[in-house]
């Protein structure tokens, strides 16, 4: 609707500005005619009054008076012209401009703009306009590294922009290609591997395993390969050496990393409780109704391990995640509420706890 208010005051501001000045210049000026006329009168009385006196002849008389009564008639045509000219052609003038210039801009809209185009967001302008520039950039790069592909500064560069691009496969190209020119770092190996996991949705893959090897073997200290490799052993299935590694991991991590609540996560996710050895031999002599007793039993001991031991957020977060298994979502809701009583005021607890909510879908049901 904006669009229309705007096109029509530029159609009403174009038309005055032709109109105005075709009305100022039609305008008649009858003074101006009505004195002219005065004076070639007052001339011609002056020419009788010269002939009866003696002072002309009437032979130059004639020729005088003939050439001030052409002009006399030339003024009266004149003023007869200008009062009768804005009435009638000028009218038709404006009344045409008034119409067609609107309709001809409304016609030119419709062939070369887009009138069924719906509005962009505000928002996603100044987003499409850089999404924009950053591809040209990088098509840029790519011609370069096609003619130079030894460039190694070149593929380091171009690779995290593959990433945020959600290019993971040409990033992962590019971070191979980087390590070949350039040699291995931590960084590199890490960034190698991360790219890897991203182009396969999360899944920390042999290769990705390797990189993030060989970047823990440079930097021993570095936290990123060393989560990735706890994620992996979970992974593939080996538990406790995953609970160990994420234990050697979170033991004295910093509160305030970033990763710290994935990793406490994941970890809760492998210490969830569940049958031992003994009590898997066990169920197997058992009907199905005393195994789903069993179950119970066990989540009923971490329920009443958590009235002791309150500030455990991850045996929370495991409470949760059992009666949701065993389809008790009311029993689920009222552990969620009992937990944030219990971790209120400790930011990490509280991010492990809500981290599990919102997995279990339990964050918006208690909002």
């Amino acid at each position: 609707m904006a669009l229309w208010i705007v096109m029509a005051a530029l159609a009403a501001a174009t038309c005055l500005s032709l109109l105005v000045p075709l009305y100022r210049a039609g305008r008649p000026r009858p003074a101006e005619n009505a004195s002219a006329m005065a004076i070639y009168r007052d001339q011609l009385d002056e020419l009788d009054r010269d002939v009866a006196r003696g002072i002309l002849a009437e032979g130059e008389a004639g020729a005088a008076r003939t050439e001030i009564a052409r002009r006399l008639i030339r003024a009266g045509a004149s003023a007869s012209a200008t009062v009768a000219e804005p009435g009638e052609r000028r009218r038709r003038i404006a009344a045409v401009a008034i119409v067609a210039m609107p309709i001809l801009a409304l016609v030119a809209y419709l062939i070369l703009g887009s009138p069924e185009q719906p509005d962009q967001p505000l928002a996603a302008r100044p987003e499409a306009v850089a999404r924009e520039q950053v591809t040209a950039l990088v098509a840029k790069v790519e011609a370069h590294l096609a003619s130079v592909p030894d460039d190694g500064k070149g593929w380091e560069v171009v690779a995290p922009v593959y990433m945020k691009l959600g290019r993971y496969d040409d990033a992962v190209r590019a971070y191979t290609n980087a390590v070949r020119l350039l040699g291995a770092t931590a960084e590199r190996e890490g960034d190698l591997g991360e790219a890897i996991v991203q182009a396969n949705n999360g899944t920390v893959t042999p290769a990705a395993n390797d990189a993030f090897a060989r970047a823990h073997a440079l930097a021993p200290d570095d936290p990123r390969p060393r989560f990735y490799l706890a994620l992996a052993l979970g992974q593939s299935g080996k538990t406790s050496d995953a609970v160990a590694a994420w234990h050697a991991l979170l033991d004295g991590a910093p509160a305030d990393a970033a990763w710290v609540a994935a990793g406490r996560a994941e970890l809760a996710k492998l210490e969830e409780p569940g049958p031992t050895a003994a009590d898997e031999a066990a169920a197997a002599n058992m009907t199905a109704d005393q195994r789903v007793a069993m179950i119970g039993d066990m989540v009923a001991a971490l329920a009443a391990k958590l009235k002791s031991d309150p500030d455990d957020a991850d045996g929370w977060a495991r409470l949760m995640r059992s009666y949701m298994v065993l389809n008790r979502p009311d029993d689920a809701r009222a552990a969620l509420a009992d937990a944030r009583s219990a971790v209120a005021g400790d930011a990490v607890k509280g991010a492990i706890v809500e981290a599990a909510a919102q997995e279990l879908g339990l964050a918006e049901q208690t909002q």
